[in-house]
């Protein structure tokens, strides 16, 4: 029987090979880190002793043997990380179109450690030209240590191709970083433009948990926690976002909300933003669509901030938003201090050209206080029921 799985295992392996596929090493059933990476095709890190390809130096840090892996299989290779949990002391760093895989996010743990240097955990040269790498099934512990999880820059247009340097991530969990725990951005034209985000998770982020600074990227599946500065910036242009949440995000005197949509012509759809410090969706930029999303007791709370006490705030015209905007009895970050909504619209500065269809529960509880503060320009529709 043993002789007739290896066999099977050769040809189904044979079979992805020559259909240009690849075998993802988490999934083989049964098998050990070297069975694993080895029916996957790609070359493997792994503790000392574990046989893998290049194995770990605890001393040096994980960093030093995940590099050389790279650099051996240069651009377009792909580098498998056994489970367990590894110390880092330096960035891993990307080459153009290569993929970090692990063997799931809470299965495959990098942690900084002590006297770790550099800024992200998994990162790009700034002034490269590198693009399409991906990330996938790992985790990413900054211990309080590193300033991101994962930072992707591009500085030029890609020289192989042109003109999307399109990152993935997928299943790629961050946590305890002392800034933005997953940045996108660059000063190319657009960043890392065309990039896709989906089944990600941030928790305990210094600053957002999502800051995206590049343009036309797609994000689904991801979740927030405990964002400092806020949950997701959504600061580049035409970025799609479905199914996302955010909670318990925000802080200081000018608390971040759970969405802060600066993206001109972006589309939020079936989003949740619940308990947050901050509104659940700041829009500022023009020319927006939030359809399907629901705040959830978000804001501070107190009197004289209504401001950041608003299920949803506009700042901007040129805007369409259909939604739930409620107070529940109880709702509200207690834990940050905030105690939720105060309106469930909040208009500054008379913005026109609004489309704006909201519900908020009419058995809302303190400290809510209306449906709308502030008025919009006479070319707008405004409806809030409850």
């Amino acid at each position: 029987m043993q002789e007739k799985n290896s066999g099977r295992r050769a040809l189904l392996r044979g079979t992805a090979v020559a259909a240009g596929a690849v075998v993802a090493a988490p999934f083989v059933g049964g098998a050990s880190p070297a069975e694993a990476a080895t029916t996957s095709g790609l070359p493997w890190v792994g503790p000392a002793g574990s046989g893998a390809t290049w194995e770990v130096n605890a001393t040096a840090g994980a960093q030093e043997a995940i590099n050389t892996a790279l650099n051996a299989v240069g651009p377009q290779g792909a580098v498998f990380v056994a489970a367990g949990t590894y110390t880092v002391k330096a960035p891993i760093v990307l080459l153009d179109k290569q993929t970090l895989v692990g063997a799931g996010p809470l299965s495959t743990l990098l942690k900084a450690g002590s006297g770790f240097t550099g800024g992200a955990m998994v990162t790009t040269d700034a002034a490269s030209n590198n693009a399409r790498m991906c990330v996938r099934d790992i985790g990413l512990d900054g211990a309080g240590l590193a300033a991101n999880g994962v930072n992707l820059q591009i500085a030029s247009k890609p020289a192989p191709y042109a003109p999307d340097p399109a990152p993935w991530l997928c299943r790629v969990f961050v946590a305890n970083t002392t800034s933005d725990g997953i940045y996108l951005g660059g000063t190319y034209s657009g960043g890392q433009r065309e990039f896709k985000l989906t089944d990600c998770r941030v928790e305990k982020a210094g600053g957002w948990a999502y800051n995206l600074q590049s343009s036309d990227g797609f994000v689904s599946g991801c979740s927030a926690q405990g964002g400092a500065s806020g949950g997701y910036l959504v600061g580049g242009g035409n970025i799609k976002m479905w199914g996302c949440k955010a909670y318990g995000t925000g802080s200081g005197a000018e608390p971040g909300p759970a969405f802060k949509v600066a993206s001109s012509r972006a589309t939020i759809v079936g989003c949740e933003a619940q308990d947050t410090y901050g509104c659940g969706f700041e829009v500022s930029g023009r020319g927006s669509t939030l359809s399907g999303c629901t705040a959830d007791s978000t804001g501070v709370g107190a009197v004289g901030k209504d401001r950041y006490s608003a299920g949803f705030y506009v700042d901007t015209s040129v805007v369409n938003i259909e939604g739930c905007s409620y107070q529940r009895a109880g709702g509200g970050a207690s834990w940050l201090g905030a105690d939720g909504m105060r309106w469930a619209l909040y208009l500054y500065n008379s913005p026109d050209y609004l489309s704006v269809r909201l519900v908020s529960d009419p058995n809302r509880s303190v400290p809510f206080q209306g449906t709308v503060f502030g008025t919009a320009g006479t070319h707008s529709s405004i409806s809030v029921l409850g």
